[in-house]
């Protein structure tokens, strides 16, 4: 058997890694710093400032809380002392489209005469019958008028004085005014141009 010796192998070292990947191993890890915070600093007061202006207190009038239910009852009240007056324009509130006329009760009255006069014509002849027609005008001008405007006047003063909606209806809609009656003082307030809440409210001190 031969001797033999053992050949050595020269070390070799690893070869160098690009200067790109060393940064990844040399590159110091990042560090989360705390917030920082910023103090609340005050200034202080200068010396020579002048002190701040009082803010004034503002008066709230006691009318101005009143609501429309409270005015309407001193409406009521003033016109029961006879210190105010409700005038009414009863042409203005026999409109057919006025809240306290109701056209039903003219046409009672129109139907009523037309068929008077139809009657009388037929019996009586037309000469007959036309001297009812022309009494039958004249007694709607004047009679059924004059009950109209009586039923519409008391409509209002025992029905719309006594319910806050309906008055509002009829003042929105015009044909009433308030006067007041005291000696020298010939203020009115006219609907619907005219605020009655206002006038209350001075009547009312």
């Amino acid at each position: 058997m031969s001797d033999k010796k053992p050949v050595d192998v020269p070390k070799t070292d690893p070869p160098a890694r690009p200067a790109h990947e060393l940064g990844s191993f040399l590159r110091p890890a990042a560090t989360i710093q705390p917030s920082m915070t910023v103090p609340n600093v005050v200034a202080p007061p200068t010396p020579n400032a002048p002190p701040p202006k009082p803010v004034p207190a503002v008066e709230i009038p006691p009318e101005a809380g009143e609501t429309a239910e409270e005015l309407f009852a001193q409406l009521r009240r003033l016109n029961a002392e006879g210190k105010a007056a409700i005038d009414l324009d009863l042409k203005r509130l026999m409109h057919m489209d006025s809240p306290v006329a109701f056209e039903a009760e003219s046409n009672q009255w129109v139907y009523g005469l037309l068929i008077l006069t139809a009657g009388v014509w037929y019996w009586f002849g037309y000469k007959i019958g036309l001297a009812s027609a022309a009494a039958s005008v004249l007694l709607y001008l004047t009679v059924a008028k004059a009950l109209l405007r009586r039923r519409i006047e008391r409509r209002v003063r025992e029905q719309v004085l006594e319910d806050l909606v309906r008055w509002r209806k009829l003042w929105n809609f015009g044909g009433v005014a308030i006067r007041a009656t005291a000696e020298g003082d010939g203020e009115i307030c006219a609907a619907p141009k005219d605020n009655w809440m206002s006038f209350v409210r001075r009547r009312s001190r």
